[in-house]
Parts: C-alpha cells; structure tokens; sequence
C-alpha cells in the first residue's frame, strides 16, 4: 500500500474522532442540518400523501409512505432522536391532514387511537433499527479502517533496523492515528532511557512541555513502576500526557506518552488502540534487540576465530624464518674464526631476508588487526603512479634475487587520490605473493594503464598459473596454497585479504585470472577521481 493512502487511513480514522469532539458551535450546526434534513423528507412524505388521496389510494398507503420518510430520515441523519422525532411527526401529520374531520388532531373513528399507536411504535422500531445498522455499519468501517492503520504501522515497524528508527516511526504513526504530540524513550545499552524523541503534531509548540520537569519525572516514573502514568491516571494526574510503559518479555523496554493538553482525556477506546500500538513497538524493539544480540555473538565467535587462525599463523609460519635466523647467528657466533667471509656473508644475507619477512609478515597482521576494529584510515593525496611502482619493486627487490621484475608505465604523468603507503602495500604484497609461487627464475611484470575514468594496475607472472578451484578462494583470511616454490617460505594467507580491503576502500576492484600464455594475473583499478 502506498505512503498516501496510508494516510489517507489515518485522515479518515481522525475525522471520525473530531465527529465524537464536535465543540458546541459545530453540534449546533450539525443538529440543525439534521433538523433540515427531517423537515424536507416529512415535507415530501406529506405531499406523496396527498398525491395518494387524490387518486383515492387507501389510507394504509399513506401510512406506508409515512413509515418510509421516517426510514430515510433515520439514513440520512445521525443519532437516534430525529428518527424518533419523525415518528411522531408522521403520527401528528397523518392524524391532522389525512383522517376526519381534516386539519384537526381530532377523531370520529374509534379505532384510530389504536392506528396511530400502532403507525407510531412501527415507525420508531424502523428508525430505531435503521440508525442502529447504520451505527453499526459506520463502526465496522471504522474498526477496518483501524485494523488496516494497525497493519501498516506493523509493516512499518518490521522494516525497521534501528530502536532509534522504531521509536521514530512507533511516534508518528501515534500522533496520526491519535491526533496528538507524542513523546518516546527507549531503553539504550547501559540499561537507561535515551534521550526522548518527541514528535509535535501540525508542529504543535505546546509539545515542548515535554521537556519539563514534571513530564521528565512523569516519564522516569512510569520506567520505574512498569505502570502508566499521567492525566487520566491516579498518579502524577497533573501532567499533561497519558505516559504507558513498552514492555517486554525481558522488562520494560521504553516509554510513549501522548498529550493531553486543555485536559483533553483518551477515550477508552483511544486507550486500547495506543496500548495496541505500543505493544507492536515494543515487539519489534525486542526483535531489534535480539538481532543485536546475535550479531555480536557472531563477531565475537568470528573475532575469536580469527584471533586463534592469526595465533596458529603466527606461531606456525613465523617460527621458520626465526629458526633459520637464530641458526645463522649461531653459527657465525660459534665458528667466526673460522668461517670465510663468503659464508658469512652467505650467513648474513639469509638473515636479512628472513628478517625482511618477518617485517613484511607482521606489517600484514598489523594491517589486518586496525581492518578488523574499523581503524584503517585513508589519507589521501595526489600521487604519482610511477614512484609508487618504483618504490614497491624496490622494496620487493631484496627479495626477488631468483626472479626478473619488469616495470610497463606509461610515459604520461599519472596523478592519483590515493593512500600511497596503502597502495604501495598492496603492489608489494601482490609481488611477494607472485615470488612465493612461481619458479626461479620467472618473469614477473608491473603495468599500469589509463581505462577512461580509471587506472588499471596489472601483476602478472609467467608461472603455472593458480588452480581454478583456488580463484573463489584466493583472496579469503588465511587461505595459502599448497604449492610454493623452493624456497619454502609460506605466508600468513592475510596479504591478498589485504590487498582487497584496502582497494575496497578506495572504492576500487581487485580480481585475479589466468593468462592464456601461462602464469596468472591480479588486477586492480582505482578511480582517477575523488
């Protein structure tokens, strides 16, 4: 159902509690179009009558028509009285113009009396039952009217993701369907009412009273006790709103009031639809709650999760370049007289790759730990393309002495808003990964291009290519292959998984194929425009 015609359900319920709160000036107008109304249908009954006698009907058709103006002016009115004043009016009239002698009220027939007794109770039973149907029929109306608001309302609140949304829709739709300002607070995370919302209705400026003391403690209260406070209760009746707390199966969950300023009471049945309302609100705040509750379970048993794969990793990966490193130290320290000095340059320079590992290495699980506390910041600054590159294979450099890396830029100035240290972590950690899996002596190529609003960073490789079982897989938390090169050295499995955060972030794609010519592709682009 659309938006509009939501409200238009909310005008219709409105305009018929206006009709129970007529002030006197608009009952008066009312009863005397009533009034009108009953005058004008007697005056045509009568003159039907008159038509009958003239074409010499028999009387018991002049009462029909009677009994009919009577049966219209109970449709056509409201209320019980002018069907009843019609009745006795159609008895009077019948009486003066239609039984002898004429024009007097009365009587030379005996059995008239017992006529006009009976024209009367016939005519009152009909108007009687006929505003009652019609009562009965307007109140059905309006019942649907309000089972179709209260669906609606419900619809509204299922959509909702938030408390604070929930609070925000729950307090709109009650002033619609009430016709008046509201107030909302629900319970936050440390267990307190939050800051109300209040919703002034046609920007009523009386709603600000509930800002005032006494609707603050009338509000504290009905939290407190679980019980509804305010006008028309036995406590705190000065207020100026109905409060009624939202309750839950795990308590109290919040509380609404609705004003009730000028002293204007809720009617019993205003009552039953505002604690209708205020019981889906404080289902669907339950069902918020729940949801909440169980997603933190799930990043905390995925927190702990990753927390024991990032320890086994460490423990595990990290052990074997520590093991080579405290190896070659101890035997430069206990043979240094008699090591040469290429074995002990040998000696040192496995240290040092082993070390720049590790570096590498615990840079990635730094990386990965500020990801997933929602700490990685972006600070971006016009970057050149070709220094980024050129820094990145410098880096890797070191540790490609058993592989050829060939940089493709373009000779063009490319300028990029971009982190650089992110971006340059992402280029060394795509050649690293590339080293680790292709045979000495491979050829690895750097290639940046320019794709209309976007540039294209390629790393590709002249190895065996990646497995097609692996491509879905490749750029999840801790996922290696098992085939390395003869180095030996495996990874952490967090660098491609952080090669694809950062991109993400700079609003980027990264995807990884393979080439038709042997080896395998990984590729990102990055936006030349803020």
């Amino acid at each position: 159902m659309r938006s509009s015609e939501v409200d238009k359900l909310f005008l219709d319920d409105l305009s018929e509690a206006k009709y129970n709160n007529q002030t006197n000036i608009h009952k008066l107008r009312l009863a005397i179009v009533n009034l009108a109304i009953t005058i004008g249908i007697m005056t045509l009954a009568t003159l039907l009558s008159f038509l009958f006698r003239y074409i010499d009907f028999h009387e018991s058709n002049i009462i029909v028509a009677y009994i009919l103006g009577v049966l219209l002016v109970a449709k056509q009115t409201d209320g019980y009285f002018y069907g009843i004043l019609a009745s006795v009016a159609g008895v009077l009239t019948f009486n003066f113009f239609f039984t002898e002698p004429y024009y007097t009220f009365l009587t030379y027939r005996p059995d008239y009396p017992v006529t006009f007794v009976i024209m009367l109770i016939a005519a009152i039973i009909t108007s009687t039952l006929t505003a009652k149907a019609k009562r009965e029929a307007r109140l059905s109306s309006l019942r649907e009217k309000r089972t179709q608001i209260l669906y609606q309302i419900n619809k509204g609140l299922l959509k909702a993701r938030s408390i604070n949304l929930i609070a925000e829709i729950g307090g709109k739709d009650i002033a619609k369907l009430l016709n008046r300002s509201v107030v909302i607070a629900t319970v936050n995370s440390s267990g307190d009412l939050g800051e109300p919302y209040i919703y002034a209705f046609n920007n009523d400026e009386r709603a600000d009273i509930f800002k005032s003391f006494l609707e603050i403690q009338a509000v504290s209260y009905t939290y407190k006790t679980g019980n509804p406070v305010g006008a028309g209760t036995s406590i705190l009746s000065d207020s100026s709103a109905h409060y009624l707390p939202v309750k839950g199966q795990s308590g109290t969950l919040g509380v609404i009031g609705v004003s009730c300023f000028d002293r204007e009471l809720l009617s019993n049945e205003q009552k039953t639809l505002f604690e209708a309302v205020t019981t889906q609100i404080a289902l669907a705040i339950e069902r918020e709650v729940l949801s909440e509750k169980q997603q933190k379970s799930k990043m905390d048993i995925e927190r702990e999760r990753l927390r024991g794969n990032l320890l086994r990793a460490m423990s595990h990966d990290l052990r074997t370049p520590l093991t080579g490193i405290l190896g070659a130290t101890a035997t430069i320290l206990d043979n240094d007289d008699v090591l040469d000095k290429k074995v002990k340059r040998e000696l040192l320079h496995s240290v040092y790759e082993d070390a720049s590992w590790l570096i590498h290495s615990v840079e990635n699980i730094l990386s990965m730990t500020r990801i997933d506390e929602g700490r990685i910041e972006l600070i971006k600054n016009m970057e050149a393309v070709e220094e980024i590159v050129a820094e990145a294979a410098s880096r890797i450099k070191k540790l490609a002495t058993n592989h050829t890396i060939k940089i493709d830029i373009p000779n063009d100035l490319i300028m990029l808003p971009m982190d650089g240290t992110l971006i340059e972590q992402v280029l060394v950690n795509l050649l690293d990964n590339a080293i680790k899996y292709t045979p000495y002596g491979s050829l690895i190529e750097i290639k940046t291009k320019i794709e209309g609003e976007r540039v294209a960073f390629e790393v590709s490789d002249n190895g065996n290519g990646i497995s097609e079982d692996n491509i879905p897989l490749i750029f999840n938390r801790f996922y290696t292959a098992a085939t390395i090169n003869d180095s030996g050295r495996r990874g952490t499995g967090l660098g491609l998984a952080i090669c694809k955060s950062i991109i993400t972030a700079h609003g980027g794609e990264i995807s990884v194929f393979n080439n038709s010519s042997g080896g395998a592709t990984f590729r990102f682009v990055l936006p030349a425009k803020e």
